[in-house]
């Protein structure tokens, strides 16, 4: 068959992520869609069986990576991917590639496999093909959950981890994001009107109340109910910023609540900016550059700005037109399983 479609599937545990090539590496389209898995594996049926209706008839390669194993309806990870291969498998067919830490795009056997070497690699695929593109320096995912930090050098990426729980010890993933994170895992304390106090260890408030307040998220990437079920609107992500210190948003202005959201997006920038130095200081040469992915690329861009070091964004390293190039950055890993599944067949 004449493949003039790869297809880059990520499915994490709260969105599902399309990419869509061509053989030439152009991207013809890209896609996310929200899929809280935590309501249930119907919820990822039912956007699979839907995009998959917009997918070209003939022509098409699909290639799938994964993080939505971790989800708490499966009883632990080997089930998780096993039942989401299986649901693949039945709506998308038989002939997939999923992406494997050690071998890369691989046809899998669930009779032979290793769940492993699935679970949760989608960060392995993007950092991979973003090295391939760039020397050295550091790839950093700062999506809607977590962030992905990946040294490397000479082309090929350096991570100490291999699995989440090498990647936590490594500080290489941060359970840290722009949108789903709760605002008291950041910091125990904050400085509100001027003085120190603890704040309530509630989900009242996720990140993405901070940058709405703040003004850097996008309405497009903003897919996530919110902790109170309520509007996204500035003014409600205020009410919900003012419980975690335990008062009302009306008793002070608008200004005193976007400093309290300050306040959370310095300690954020703080924790990735140490981290990022650590790493830095670990590479072999001089000139790095920072290689920014996410919906909170924001961040990285502000670090590098700060830190005087060359920050160039995923989508700048792809073939796609200009509407594409924010999706692109987005959605980087399902892009990078679009370009590997083109290349590994050009071989």
């Amino acid at each position: 068959m004449n493949i003039s479609n790869f297809m880059g599937w990520d499915i994490g545990g709260a969105h599902l992520k399309i990419a869509n090539i061509n053989n030439n590496g152009k991207i013809l389209s890209i896609d996310q869609y929200p899929t809280p898995l935590w309501k249930g594996l119907s919820v990822l049926e039912d956007v699979l069986t839907g995009t998959v209706k917009k997918i070209p008839v003939k022509g098409y390669s699909h290639a799938l990576t994964m993080t939505a194993e971790l989800a708490d309806i499966f009883k632990n990870r080997r089930e998780g991917v096993n039942s989401i291969i299986q649901l693949c498998h039945r709506i998308l067919g038989e002939n997939i590639s999923f992406y494997t830490l050690k071998h890369g795009l691989k046809k899998i056997n669930i009779k032979e496999l290793d769940f492993n070497q699935i679970a949760s690699a989608n960060w392995h695929a993007s950092s991979t093909y973003a090295a391939s593109l760039v020397e050295s320096g550091l790839f950093i995912d700062v999506g809607s959950t977590t962030t992905d930090i990946v040294p490397f050098y000479d082309n090929k990426i350096r991570s100490r981890g291999i699995d989440d729980q090498s990647r936590l010890r490594f500080d290489e993933l941060i359970y840290m994001g722009v949108i789903r994170t709760p605002v008291m895992a950041i910091t125990s304390k904050v400085i509100f009107n001027g003085k120190l106090q603890n704040i309530i260890n509630e989900n009242f408030a996720t990140t993405a109340d901070i940058y709405r307040i703040l003004g850097y998220l996008n309405k497009s990437d903003d897919l996530m109910e919110t902790p109170d079920g309520e509007d996204k609107s500035v003014t409600s992500s205020i009410r919900r910023l003012a419980r975690i210190i335990g008062v009302d948003s009306i008793i002070n202005n608008e200004n005193n609540w976007r400093e309290l959201a300050k306040y959370f997006h310095e300690i954020q920038l703080e924790i990735l900016t140490n981290t990022i130095i650590k790493f830095l200081s670990t590479l072999p040469k001089e000139r790095h550059v920072l290689v920014s992915a996410g919906v909170g690329s924001f961040l990285v861009e502000i670090i590098a700005q700060r830190l005087n070091v060359t920050c160039i964004k995923f989508s700048d390293l792809m073939h796609c037109d200009n509407n594409f190039k924010h999706n692109s950055n987005i959605c980087a890993p399902a892009v990078a399983i679009a370009q590997l599944n083109r290349l590994s067949q050009s071989k």
